[in-house]
């Protein structure tokens, strides 16, 4: 396995990339979607005109929240999957580790300002 992203990590960026197509694709033609439902699990009665607009527009609305809801999620895992080699090597550091890399990033810092007033 891949230390640097590993996979469950893949797994879930491939699945909430997935439902966030799908729900955009709703979204954007409701009606298609909409029909398809109606034609599996309702009665012909139960069609009407005003109700199906109103549904129409209740997909496009929350569709579309939905959808940025699963971006959301997914730039986050993937972002969090990223920097798992990172966290898992911060986590692994001991204390004393941890102090000279905090002073070296202050004196990495330090030198921009140092360098320019020396120039």
């Amino acid at each position: 396995m891949d230390e640097r992203f590993p996979l469950i990590y893949q797994i879930i960026c491939i699945i909430l990339t997935a439902l966030f197509v799908w729900s955009f694709v709703v979204a954007r033609e409701p009606r298609q979607w909409r029909r398809l439902y109606q034609s599996k699990f309702c009665r012909a009665e139960d069609f009407s005109v005003n109700r199906n607009k109103r549904i129409d527009e209740n997909l496009k609305r929350y569709g579309i929240i939905v959808a940025m809801l699963f971006l959301v999620a997914d730039v986050g895992f993937f972002l969090w999957g990223a920097s798992y080699q990172d966290r898992i090597k911060s986590e692994s550091m001991s204390k004393e580790e941890r102090l000279h890399l905090e002073e070296q990033e202050k004196i990495q810092s330090k030198m921009p300002h140092l360098l320019k007033r020396g120039g």
